[in-house]
């Protein structure tokens, strides 16, 4: 039922801007019988990668029928993920954060800096924003190097992407989307690589908790659309501020 529980969390948390590796953490002091490694958690995303599969599925398909519409997506995406890849693999910043006995420190202070930006982010003027379309090289290379800031616990990174998106001036509905598609690529790739280092076995305990992420996972993108559309992520800024105070205090 733990693990059944966490996939519900992992689902809800991938896609709202409330970190779910934040919340990883924090459960991992709460519940020390939890027993999911970085492998099953890996597998968990699985579930949260067809959710956005499945909520996008109409506008995903458009964009392999037209090759230039095609082409600029694979640039913005390829250009959106760098950042962060060339962080995660060639620095030892995660190994670091993760085998530190300050971890909930990290947690924090990267929750507390997020509650920041999403508290103020309704101060934003969209007005004059544009559409995914118009996104060039360098808005994606910015909002890449925000991505890489999430490989830091309670930094969410649907949220960060989002963020960074909407302050360069995109769309709201169009920064969700943009935000969401980098994370198909983030999920599969951070999950392809674990196949790999697992000489492709799979823990089959995790398909349940899985699926259970896929439904809540749903659910999330659905609030996210609404939540952002309104400009209600200030809620969500409270929420970062509340777990950053559990995180101080739990240390």
């Amino acid at each position: 039922m733990t693990d059944i529980f966490l996939g519900i969390i992992q689902g809800i948390t991938e896609f709202l801007p409330i970190s779910s590796s934040g919340h990883l953490v924090i459960f991992d002091e709460l519940l020390p019988e939890v027993n999911l490694n970085t492998n099953d958690i890996a597998f968990l995303h699985i579930g949260t990668l067809f959710s956005i599969l499945i909520f996008y599925r109409t506008r995903i398909l458009n964009i392999f029928i037209n090759f230039e519409v095609f082409k600029h997506y694979l640039k913005i995406i390829t250009v959106g993920v760098l950042p962060a890849v060339v962080v995660g693999l060639f620095t030892p910043i995660q190994e670091t954060i993760d085998n530190s006995s300050q971890i909930l420190i990290y947690t924090g202070i990267a929750y507390f800096f997020l509650s920041i930006l999403l508290i103020f982010s309704e101060k934003i003027n969209s007005k004059n924003a544009f559409s995914i379309n118009e996104i060039t090289i360098s808005h994606a290379f910015i909002i890449g190097i925000a991505q890489a800031f999430a490989l830091f616990p309670g930094i969410s990174r649907s949220g960060i992407t989002l963020l960074a998106a909407m302050y360069i001036g995109v769309k709201k509905a169009d920064a969700i989307y943009y935000s969401l598609l980098l994370g198909i690529t983030t999920i599969f790739g951070a999950w392809s690589l674990t196949l790999v280092n697992q000489s492709f076995e799979i823990n089959t305990n995790i398909i349940i908790p899985s699926v259970a992420a896929f439904f809540t996972g749903m659910f999330a993108i659905k609030l996210l659309v609404k939540f952002t559309t309104n400009s209600k992520l200030q809620y969500f800024g409270f929420y970062c501020l509340l777990l950053s105070v559990v995180s101080f205090v739990l240390n």
